[in-house]
């Protein structure tokens, strides 16, 4: 049973990372112009190296003790806090369209900000282990829960990048909650500070002002910033029920800006229809599911909250991308996981994608997790990371 769970999820993940590679060659091949100089296979070539990478990274994490990621997960929020400063420091960070959100490596740009949604992870997951017993407090539980989150978030906002910013909060709160931080702090820390960013960000930013415009009335400027949304549901409303077929579409024909990175469902949709759409979509729920099983299976509290911290990752940020995609919020840039090129966001959720495997790879029976849940309920058992944490309190009291 652990073995198949465990091959059910990797064929689930196989079976993203095919089609992304079959949608970012149908929708990128045609932004070279035919006859130029410039290699006609330069995307999906590139996007192969990173997902070769990172199914290489996959299989390495995949047959790792989970359990040391616990043992760096200080280093790692550490590297990622660096990461997310160098990039607003300008001679490092790369600037693109008024954001600096990148930095280059000898001609390969990368964005902290996809390191940043692991790392991120992995120390909420941690923390959790490590402060069980003191997440219904709010000094000293929810409080510096908040501080080694909100420094990302506000790192990020700086570059700036407020869905992102949004989007680490909500994927590493989902963790925290799920490790026993109370809901009702959270609700009302949230009630205070997110009307307030969201008026100085709508107050400082132009390009948010334009895409709230954009959302709120789309037909108010189809020729500018309502062109991408519009030509996106033109994309979705062309596939039908069976699709235009691989390699069709019209609107990628310098229609449809950002066709193989943010706005790729589109093409999906308008290629193979209703039908590759509600597949792909399955694709995605399925993987949500045996995420939710892994979980639940987990040896220990750490490969849990791991499991579901990733899964909840790639779920939430699917969700906003096809949200995106089919104007059901405002626009914001962010990539289809596994589907849409982009380097370092397929490669890392690849290795996000390994700690769940890993987790799999040393899940329990049902009845055993069951067990096992009900004697942590009751305090029989506890994190290896608690019981060094009593043992050292029991030597300074004996000192």
């Amino acid at each position: 049973m652990q073995r198949s769970l465990r091959n059910a999820y990797l064929l689930n993940i196989l079976a993203l990372v095919g089609l992304g590679v079959v949608m970012v060659f149908s929708s990128s091949a045609i932004r070279v112009v035919p006859g130029a100089e410039v290699d006609p296979f330069v995307f999906i070539k590139r996007h192969l190296l990173f997902v070769g990478l990172g199914l290489g990274a996959m299989a390495v994490v995949a047959r790792m003790d989970y359990g040391f990621w616990q043992r760096f997960a200080k280093p790692l929020y550490l590297l990622g806090l660096a990461l997310l400063v160098l990039t607003l420091i300008p001679g490092i960070g790369t600037e693109f369209n008024g954001a600096r959100r990148w930095l280059r490596f000898g001609g390969v740009g990368i964005q902290p900000s996809d390191f940043a949604k692991l790392a991120l992870l992995v120390a909420a997951a941690s923390y959790a282990v490590v402060r069980r017993s003191e997440l219904g407090s709010i000094r000293r539980g929810f409080l510096p829960a908040c501080m080694f989150v909100g420094i990302y978030v506000v790192l990020t906002m700086a570059q700036p990048d407020f869905g992102t910013s949004l989007f680490l909060a909500a994927s590493s709160f989902i963790v925290l909650i799920a490790g026993g931080l109370r809901a009702r702090h959270l609700a009302f820390a949230a009630l205070i500070v997110l009307p307030f960013a969201s008026v100085v960000m709508y107050a400082k930013f132009d390009h948010i002002q334009s895409r709230v415009m954009t959302f709120l009335d789309p037909a108010s400027d189809p020729r500018g910033k309502g062109h991408q949304v519009k030509q996106s549901l033109i994309a979705i409303g062309s596939g039908g029920m069976d699709g235009q077929g691989l390699g069709n579409s019209m609107q990628k024909l310098y229609y449809l800006p950002e066709q193989e990175t943010d706005f790729i469902f589109a093409v999906l949709a308008e290629e193979t229809g209703f039908v590759g759409s509600a597949l792909t979509l399955a694709l995605f729920a399925s993987l949500m599911l045996l995420g939710a099983r892994i979980a639940r299976r987990a040896r220990d509290r750490f490969g849990s909250l791991l499991a579901i911290g990733v899964t909840a990752a790639i779920g939430l940020q699917a969700a906003i991308n096809i949200a995106v995609v089919t104007a059901s919020v405002p626009t914001k840039g962010i990539g289809l996981p596994f589907i849409s090129f982009g380097g370092s966001s397929c490669f890392f959720y690849l290795c996000g994608a390994g700690l769940v495997l890993s987790v799999a790879g040393r899940c329990v029976s049902e009845q055993e997790a069951f067990t096992l849940a009900q004697q942590e309920s009751a305090g029989e058992r506890q994190p290896e990371s608690a019981r060094r944490s009593a043992r050292a309190r029991r030597l300074v009291a004996a000192s």
